[in-house]
């Protein structure tokens, strides 16, 4: 089975044939229905912005009437961004800047600071990844994983509720996974770091809840992102992600915007602390060996 050829309907958001490896998403009004205006003026922070989901996050915010600030080290391409978002007339910055560089975030929020006054909204996209057994990784590896993943968050957070408490609150979303629920062979050193930012965020928001400040955690599943899709071989391993979700096919970049767009919203205004899981029910299932039951 190819990608969006299982009969769901969602699939009558999307434009799939059986030849291509991904799906192409229709326009935003097409496929959220109505228009919605939830950060008409308020201000939004996305690191990792210059692509796959950063890059859908970016847009959805945007079209709700969010000014964003997309930060990415892809200089070009988070430029790009927001040469396409402002020929809209919309209010995208792009800013330059490697998340684990404490110079680099210092630099960002300062300039958020002086031309809007304040941060309503921060996703943590940006992040990495490595496979490799617990036993072979070496030390420096882990430690690559976590500072790309665990200490980036950490470090754009703390900034965030600095900025943040001084206007009233704000929220912030967490860029984690499934890996970060679910063990994987081969995958020990990005599991426990998505795994850790789990807890981080249930810590994170018992602290700064008195403030105003939400915290929540996004684990999407296997989503069609360029660097997800550039990284499987074949169609034999889009097929089996396809297979491994109750929807029959794998997420998009956009579907995982709305999940954050909504935990950034007021929509969830009661919510904090949580992780919100965004994998077509991939890890609703236990992953035992099924023997169908007599008719």
């Amino acid at each position: 089975m190819l990608l969006g050829t299982k009969s769901s309907p969602q699939n009558t958001q999307r434009d799939c044939t059986e030849s291509t490896r991904g799906c192409t998403v229709r326009s935003s009004q097409e496929t959220w229905g109505p228009s919605m205006n939830r950060f008409e003026n308020r201000v939004a922070l996305v690191t990792g912005g210059g692509g796959g989901m950063g890059e859908a996050t970016v847009a959805r915010l945007a079209d709700e009437g969010a000014i964003v600030y997309a930060l990415d080290l892809a200089g070009e391409q988070v430029e790009a961004l927001a040469g396409r978002h402002t020929a809209k007339g919309q209010r995208v910055f792009a800013i330059q800047g490697d998340v684990t560089a404490a110079a680099d975030l210092d630099r960002a929020f300062a300039q958020i600071e002086a031309e809007q006054g304040r941060l309503d909204v921060l996703v943590d996209i940006a992040g990495g990844s490595m496979a490799g057994y617990v036993s072979t990784l070496e030390d420096s590896d882990w430690e690559r994983l976590f500072r790309w993943n665990v200490l980036s968050t950490v470090m754009a957070s703390r900034r965030a509720v600095a900025l943040m408490s001084k206007n009233g609150g704000g929220a912030i979303v967490v860029m984690s996974s499934i890996s970060g629920v679910r063990g994987d062979p081969g995958w020990g050193a990005y599991n426990t770091a998505k795994a850790a930012l789990i807890n981080f965020t249930e810590c994170l928001a018992w602290e700064v809840g008195s403030e105003g400040i939400r915290v929540n955690a996004i684990c999407p599943g296997p989503i069609t992102s360029k660097r997800m899709m550039d990284s499987l071989p074949d169609d034999v391993f889009i097929n089996l992600y396809n297979d491994s979700t109750a929807l029959g096919r794998m997420g998009q970049p956009e579907e995982v915007a709305a999940a954050i767009a909504f935990l950034a919203s007021d929509d969830a205004a009661f919510v904090t602390g949580a992780h919100l899981v965004a994998d077509g029910g991939l890890t609703a299932r236990t992953g035992q060996p099924i023997v169908p039951p007599d008719e």
